[in-house]
């Protein structure tokens, strides 16, 4: 509805107007700010015409209220005398309109919230500022900062201008701020004359340093240091105008690998920018352009130009063919050198005799050398040349080896892990990092000898992030072209061709694929991407679909660990139950009891009732049947991936083992679904309230503490947990347990502290929020119905809308039986009919045949009616999908929705059998349209969000189109986490439950001390006595009685000096490389590493959780690298006594070396590895003792 407002002052402006009116609509009798689910009304005004003169309105307003009865209140409210509406002290009149706003109008204000106008009145004064700068450019220069040989490390850098842009006949650019992308673009071309207009795009949280200076002619300049490659983009000067704002604004700006070909062959390696100002006063301008970015003031300093070539073609020639005179490992890591950015031409001349020398001596030493020198380039301070700090960076890896190598130890390599080399391509270079460890694959085991031809291949933005732009930006064409030409044609790294092998469907969500050279094999002979591809299967019936093509041969490089292998005659086939397409048991097989136990112990695990596993050509869950005899398997149609070429016998691969419920909580698609569906807000507060104090108080016991880390899965790379427990054993507490002896490890205490700001952060951030009567199972399908069929009678089943499940927490003996009313539901919680009510049964009776009478840890779902439960629970199924149950009460929905259908789309199909281009155009499309994430963000796109998960199995992608488009710039106050540097204008306060949570909790960041970095500073030396603290003193009667004294020699202790130093070293490199940017400023701690979380912000929570994992594996393998070959620690469960000993002696002297020095950085997580080596020696001495005792006892 339309108001007229009149009687206005004329400069009122449209936010005063704005405000007035909310002071009235927003209180009483209109608003209940205690009412369920309220929500202040939006609302607009707008001024028809303008005043006279500048005025800002000619005296009369419209005010728009999109709900029509509140309009109408209010408006009889405002007509009574005693009720005033006042702008500027002044009475508005207002009178009915006899016009009906736009439709798109009510729309918009019904589907956005309020938002106080004072955010938008700065907003639109300081663009008005901005608008006002223009930095005129007369030239624009590429290149590297650099010291001449000879010169001090602390004199002032040069620059190489490398390549220049410079016109005669106009300005060469201007340099302007974009303040809502947080970005500053330099404009290129003459707009009378061109046609297209290229910019130069420099992010803000790009720009390291920036300053500016003077030549002798006295024309000012600034030099811009970047963390990294800015972006390139080129727009049309006049564009044509459809007056549709949607397809106007989309797609006018192309995104570009490199602004031309002169400027292609340094854009990889010379990305720094100088830009030289056309007006004196633009340093002026320069400085308030500054002020309104919120950079820091450019700092004066004078930097020399020179034109020094480091990258002319012809230079980077001679320097190829240098590096190809190396073994392939020494020339990776020469050729990484120059491609990061850590070194150019110049620097590496310096350093060719003694690389030669290296390398002529010991290959793998010379290759090891340089890695290490690569990351010590990235925390290199100012002081030391790049000389100094190679010829450092030689010396300490020198001593390292000389004094390992002594011990003669074979190297460990961890099972089901590889040290794989990595290449980041992104638009403009290529990065190159490794070799470090990273999860195995059947592909790489089968040529575990020959691993160094295969290596990992990421495609990334140039901070490392996954490829976005906004809207005004296409980058099709530079995927096609840039990345689509690597995977069609390969990639040269250090003067090998690597060629595109595959990828897992795990990498294709992170755009991440497996690249091969090819290699002679002594049987095999030549061995190409194309023989491996056609030995893995016969792909015939889905050879005409890309993606089903494509989604089958990545069933071979997920990420799996070997088990047994099996005849053909140990598995047959049965039927599935239930209709297509809505199977019962789609992906579900079953397993003997006896097959079960071969296979687990060969992993040495506990043994599990299910597993999610891979037998080739088959991938799904297999359950436990205890019906079935011998060593056996019986797998269904929907568990087929691909015809084999011999199936005479397959090993069975696992994927995943479900042994334990996984910890159950909440997550913001759910509780948006469950607020809509009835759940009150007070609900969740009350939970996160619990959930912090549990969070909180967690570090007051050691009984709390280990349930923290073990329910969130922290500090397992190091075994924190496992630690903690024997401690707990041996009588150790927290400080709040007012027993002694109390903890005072600040190094263990520290990484609780990270536990709780991690698991905090997910609460405040990612709504997780645990919910203690709750449980993530693995679904699977209730076999009774297939009993009945085979001839089994007094079978009991579970009929429609019935559940089974049996919870068993760990090192516990007590089953829980789920009984009662509950939902069911499973990520990614989009459409309200993902949550379900249904009814779990509790105990099956016992006087009939039931298949999962003994199923502990999983949710048995009914194989009854026409549709599987699993398939209304956001399309899922039974091949290894969790499901989340919940008891609480205060969360069960009050309403019901019918579940969406989830009918998949035909797939994208050819007229012919797929080829490897069409994978690799499958993949670049991929990238393009690669749209999940944002999908799920949007509250109830189900159909969409389930096509965007289904996209990579049929190819069908999701059309943004169909999207729904932001109607604020602004967003909901929830989403701060996604923002490095916030600002007020950019986010509103949200009513819905989520802004209440976020705003419900305060995360207090934790800083550690400076020497918890790899370039950080050494603390203050120990002098306290050794052993003295309070873990040496609980565990001394132990070490006396098994090493008969406790205290250490000095020459003993100091002996494991060399070792250290390999542990910190290659605990530099994990800090450096799993960091979330390759900024020079941004590493992990020694914390973060040891507890397995990376606290730092970013962008793409899915980035962040990406690198955690290979953080993770990469420490994990260190960890066991240190415990089994150094310290060797024996992996045989029944190793003799007297290596458990020997094994228990090597750690309590590590232990002792670092609490002597664990002011040097890797010192304190050196020691808990030597901590978890003493305490599991401890632990294998008394079941030894136990066992003789046994022994003695029977002999009696």
């Amino acid at each position: 509805m339309e108001i007229n407002v009149a009687d206005l002052n004329y400069n009122a402006t449209k936010w005063e107007v704005k405000r007035a009116f909310a002071k009235a609509l927003h209180a009483k009798p209109f608003f209940n700010p205690d009412a369920h689910k309220a929500r202040r009304i939006n609302f607009e005004v707008v001024f028809r015409k303008p005043g006279p003169g500048s005025m800002a309105n000619n005296g009369t307003a419209v005010l728009i209220i999109p709900d029509r009865t509140l309009a109408d209140r209010f408006l009889r409210w405002a007509i009574l005398r005693e009720n005033r509406i006042l702008v500027q002290g002044r009475k508005v009149w207002l009178s009915k309109s006899n016009k009906r706003p736009f439709e798109w109008q009510v729309q918009a204000l019904n589907r956005t919230p309020y938002i106080d106008p004072a955010a938008d009145e700065e907003r639109e004064a300081r663009l008005s500022r901005i608008g006002r700068i223009d930095i005129i450019l007369d030239a624009i220069q590429f290149g590297v900062y650099f010291l001449h040989p000879g010169d001090s490390a602390m004199a002032n850098r040069m620059f190489s201008n490398e390549y220049e842009i410079r016109r005669e006949d106009t300005f060469s650019g201007r340099l302007c701020l974009d303040y809502d992308r947080k970005l500053l673009r330099i404009e290129m071309g003459d707009p009378v004359t061109e046609y297209y207009s290229d910019h130069i795009v420099l992010n803000l949280s790009n720009i390291k340093k920036l300053g500016y200076g003077s030549n002798a002619a006295g024309q000012y300049y600034a030099c811009f240091e970047l963390h990294c490659p800015p972006r390139f983009e080129r727009q049309q000067m006049y564009r044509t105008y459809t007056g549709e704002r949607k397809k106007d604004n989309k797609g006018y700006r192309e995104r570009l690998p490199y602004l031309n070909k002169a400027h292609r062959c340094i854009a990889q390696y010379a990305y720094q920018v100088r830009v030289v100002l056309n007006d004196p006063k633009g340093k002026d301008d320069l400085k308030a352009l500054c002020a309104e970015a919120g950079l820091r003031p450019p700092v004066r300093v004078p930097i020399e130009v020179r034109n020094c070539g480091f990258f002319r073609p012809q230079t980077m020639e001679v320097v190829r063919e240098w590096i190809l005179g190396f073994e392939w490992p020494v020339a990776f890591q020469l050729d990484a050198l120059i491609r990061n950015g850590l070194l150019h031409t110049g620097d590496l001349y310096e350093l060719r005799p003694d690389v030669e020398e290296m390398h002529a001596a010991d290959p793998d030493f010379a290759a090891n050398v340089l890695r290490h020198f690569s990351e010590k380039l990235q925390s290199k301070q100012r002081g030391e040349t790049v000389r100094e700090c190679f010829q450092k960076t030689l010396v300490d890896a020198q001593t390292v080896e000389d004094s390992l190598a002594a011990e003669a130890v074979p190297v460990f390599q961890g099972k089901g892990t590889l040290k794989c080399y990595h290449v980041i391509v992104t638009p403009t270079r290529v990065v190159l990092e490794g070799p470090y460890d990273t999860q195995s694959n059947r592909v790489v085991r089968m040529y575990h000898d020959y691993r160094i031809n295969f290596v990992r291949v990421e495609f990334r933005d140039e901070n490392r992030m996954s490829i976005r732009w906004p809207k005004d930006v296409n980058g099709r064409r530079l995927i096609e072209q840039r990345f689509g030409a690597v995977l069609k044609e390969g990639l040269e790294i250090a003067g090998r061709l690597f060629r595109f092998l595959g990828y897992s469907n795990s990498g294709l969500r992170e755009h991440t694929t497996w690249f091969m050279s090819d290699f002679e094999h002594p049987e095999e002979g030549l061995v190409t991407p194309d023989k491996i591809r056609s030995d893995l299967g016969d792909f015939t019936k889905v050879s005409r679909i890309p993606a089903k093509y494509a989604a089958r041969i990545a069933q071979a490089f997920s990420g799996t660990d070997p088990s047994v292998r099996i005849r053909r005659d140990q598995w047959d086939r049965i039927e599935d139950l239930g209709e297509e397409p809505y199977w019962h048991t789609d992906g579900q097989g079953t397993i003997s009891p006896g097959l079960r136990d071969e296979i687990w112990e060969v992993l040495v695990k506990a043994q599990p009732d299910k597993a999610k596993l891979k037998l080739k050509p088959s991938a799904g869950i297999v359950v436990v049947d205890e019906t079935l005899d011998g060593a056996c398997m019986r797998l269904r149609p929907t568990m087929d991936k691909f015809e084999a070429h011999d199936d005479s016998e397959a090993e069975i691969e696992i994927a995943k083992a479900f042994i334990y419920p996984g910890t159950a909580r909440l997550c913001r698609p759910l509780i948006m679904v469950l607020e809509d569906l009835g759940v009150r807000r007070e609900a969740f507060l009350n939970l996160q309230d619990k959930a912090k104090v549990a969070v909180v108080t967690a570090s007051d016991s050691m009984e709390e503490t280990i349930l923290l880390l073990r329910k969130h899965d922290l500090g397992k790379s190091f075994g924190l947990r496992w630690i903690l427990q024997h401690l707990q054993r041996a009588g150790m507490h927290m400080a709040h347990e007012h027993e002694n002896p109390v903890m005072d490890n600040e190094f263990i205490l520290r990484l609780v502290r990270y536990a709780q700001s991690h698991i905090l952060r997910e609460i405040k951030h990612e709504g997780r929020i645990a919910i203690p009567e709750a449980y993530q199972l693995v679904g699977v399908a209730d076999e009774g119905p297939a009993y009945e069929k085979a001839g089994f009678e007094n079978v009991f089943s579970l009929k429609q809308g019935q559940i089974f499940a049996c919870v068993q927490q760990p090192d516990s003996a007590e089953c829980e039986y789920i009984e009662g009313e509950v939902s069911i539901s499973r990520s990614p919680h989009i459409h309200p009919g993902d949550v379900q009510r249904v009814r779990a049964i509790g105990r099956p009776p016992g006087d009939k045949l039931c298949f999962f009478r003994n199923l502990r840890n999983v949710v048995v779902l009914p194989s009854a009616g026409d549709r599987s439960l699993a398939s209304c629970l956001a399309g899922g199924d039974v091949d290894g999908d969790e499901f989340l149950v919940i008891k609480d009460q205060t969360l069960l929905p009050t309403s019901c929705t019918e579940p969406a259908s989830y009918e998949g789309v035909e797939p994208r199909r050819l007229d012919r059998p797929s080829t490897i281009d069409d994978i690799c155009d499958f993949f670049v499309e991929y990238m393009q349209s690669d749209v999940v994430g944002l999908v799920a963000d949007q509250h109830l796109l189900a159909q969409l969000c389930s096509q965007a998960v289904d996209y990579p199995k049929n190819g069908v992608p999701v059309d943004t189109e169909k999207m729904p488009q932001p109607l604020l710039h602004a967003k909901p106050d929830w989403k701060k986490a996604e923002d490095n540097d916030p600002r007020s204008s950019d986010y509103y306060e949200s009513v819905r439950a989520l802004g209440a949570l976020f705003r419900n909790i305060e995360v207090t960041p934790v800083n550690p001390p400076k020497e918890s970095y790899p370039n950080g500073p050494s603390a203050a030396s120990i002098c306290e006595k050794p052993l003295s603290d309070s873990i040496s003193q609980v565990l001394k009667p132990s070490i006396n009685r098994y090493l008969g004294r406790c205290i250490n020699v000095d020459q003993e202790v100091e002996a494991l000096e060399p070792l250290f130093r390999y542990y910190a070293e290659e605990l530099r490199y994990i800090c450096l490389t799993h960091a979330l940017s390759d900024h020079s400023d941004v590493r992990l701690s020694e914390e973060e590493v040891a507890i397995g979380t990376i606290l730092a912000k970013c962008t793409q929570p899915r980035w962040r959780k990406d690198r955690m994992h290979r953080m993770r594996v990469h420490a994990s393998q260190l960890v066991q690298h240190v415990t089994r070959w150094r310290l060797r620690a024996p992996v045989d469960k029944d190793a003799p006594e007297d290596e458990v000993v020997g094994a228990l002696r090597r750690g309590w002297l590590a232990w002792d070396y670092g609490m002597r020095n664990r002011a040097v950085f890797g010192a304190r997580s050196f020691g808990l590895i030597a901590l978890g080596v003493i305490c599991d020696m401890l632990e294998r001495l008394g079941q030894l003792e136990d066992g003789e005792e046994s022994e003695s006892g029977n002999t009696h």
